[in-house]
């Protein structure tokens, strides 16, 4: 794929850009950045070939630089606030987008997607009626464990793990205050250590099942960690995905006219009946980022496919929809996340012979020495140190290599202390 002689603006120049920036600029295009921060600040910046300071929330402001910049298309990374902002851009400025605001909407908002799913019959996680009013009625209807989050929330802030009732109501106001409407969702706790998750490509109207897998928290339910921890593609239950549950998606998606572009969905094991039940769904890449892992065993690159479509092109060839195969192509491919603690780092060591492992196919470091993580991080993606990604051609390969970075990748604090706050048990991939 070629973009030479295109120009694309990129919403945000944090490190949600970062592989968006890079993967543009590979591919030749002209990339304009615009962010509300100094165009000094951060390291994704410094790869565009222009920046401005221009907060993305700023539509006519964005709408006169691409009138008079001569740009072909907009993008962003995973952020949701982008997004939004994306798509208003798009429709002012007359440029391609693959999402309406209707249709991202009712994605995002996790209340509208279990509807959604239910009038498909799609499984979702069973939930209870609870406003912030912490009506009586709604209060007796509970059956504990719960789990309390925003409707709109992302990235698990305002996720809360509630035994009783004096939980709860010390919960829902920490909850509603992580989301942009103030409204929470009561759902059942689902107390399985493995997560379930499936992606899909839209490409003129027709939607493709691209890959599915298991992933791992870092601290099972109850425990304040409930961020990535590792993942792994396909997962055990592929068979039982497309056979049962896979057409009603392809038929939910469909009923909202989605025409093109990338979405994925979440979904939990249900501990009482091993039900795969979803959660939430995003319309959008996802912040893993698995193009890579995809390009390696499958031949195509879903990131590339949503930058070309920005800039006016097609959203997949024939070549690269024959290429899609959930089950990977024989390989297994998968990512691992390093949490830390809090603290302030004092040194790293392992990064480079990691990288030099050829199953390592990428590794995205987020913090450096002197970097603080502040304590209020912990039980957010910002909490991870890096992500890797690999690719093996067995399960027990890809566990092995799994132990091999845990090993090697050392992180220690000012005073010495190691800053590591958990490694991943292989044996919980079964």
């Amino acid at each position: 794929m070629n973009l030479s002689g295109k120009k694309l603006l990129v919403l945000g120049g944090t490190n949600a850009s970062w592989d968006v920036v890079k993967e543009a600029k590979k591919l030749g295009a002209h990339v304009t950045i615009a962010d509300r921060e100094p165009v000094t600040i951060g390291v994704t910046k410094k790869m565009a070939d222009e920046v401005y300071q221009i907060d993305t929330t700023d539509i006519p402001g964005l709408t006169r630089l691409i009138r008079e910049k001569q740009i072909d298309g907009a993008f962003c990374g995973p952020s949701e606030f982008n997004i939004r902002n994306l798509i208003a851009l798009c429709e002012k400025a007359g440029l391609p987008c693959y999402a309406t605001m209707d249709q991202w909407d009712t994605c995002a908002n996790k209340a509208t997607f279990k509807e959604l799913c239910r009038r498909f019959d799609v499984p979702c996680v069973p939930q209870f009626h609870l406003t912030t009013e912490l009506r009586r009625e709604d209060l007796d209807r509970l059956n504990y464990p719960v789990i309390l989050k925003p409707v709109d929330g992302s990235s698990s802030a305002g996720l809360f793990v509630c035994r009783n009732e004096a939980e709860v109501i010390e919960a829902v106001p920490r909850s509603a205050a992580a989301s942009k409407s103030g409204e929470i969702i009561a759902e059942k706790c689902i107390l399985s250590d493995c997560g379930f998750g499936c992606r899909y490509i839209a490409n003129q109207g027709e939607i493709y099942l691209s890959a599915v897998n298991d992933r791992y928290t870092v601290d099972t339910p109850g425990g304040k960690a409930l961020i990535s921890s590792a993942a792994i593609f396909p997962s055990k239950r592929i068979d039982e995905f497309i056979n049962e549950i896979n057409p009603n998606v392809i038929r939910m998606f469909k009923s909202l006219g989605i025409q093109n572009g990338t979405m994925f969905m979440q979904a939990l094991i249900d501990q009482d009946d091993g039900r795969i039940c979803f959660h939430e769904m995003g319309l959008r890449l996802s912040g893993g980022l698995i193009f890579s892992m995809l390009e390696a065993a499958c031949g195509y690159n879903d990131l590339h496919m949503m930058l070309r479509f920005a800039l006016g092109g097609e959203m997949a060839t024939p070549e690269e929809i024959g290429r899609i195969d959930p089950y990977m192509h024989g390989h297994f491919i998968g990512s691992l996340t390093i949490p830390l603690k809090a603290g302030t780092i004092g040194t790293i060591e392992g990064i480079d012979e990691i990288k030099a492992d050829p199953a390592v196919l990428d590794l995205v470091q987020y913090y450096q020495v002197g970097d603080v993580l502040e304590e209020r991080l912990i039980g957010t993606l910002a909490q991870h140190f890096c992500r890797v990604k690999l690719i093996t051609d067995s399960v027990e390969a890809f566990k092995e290599k799994i132990d091999r970075v845990q090993s090697m990748i050392k992180v220690r604090d000012v005073n010495g202390e190691n800053m590591i706050y958990k490694q991943f048990d292989v044996n919980r991939m079964q």
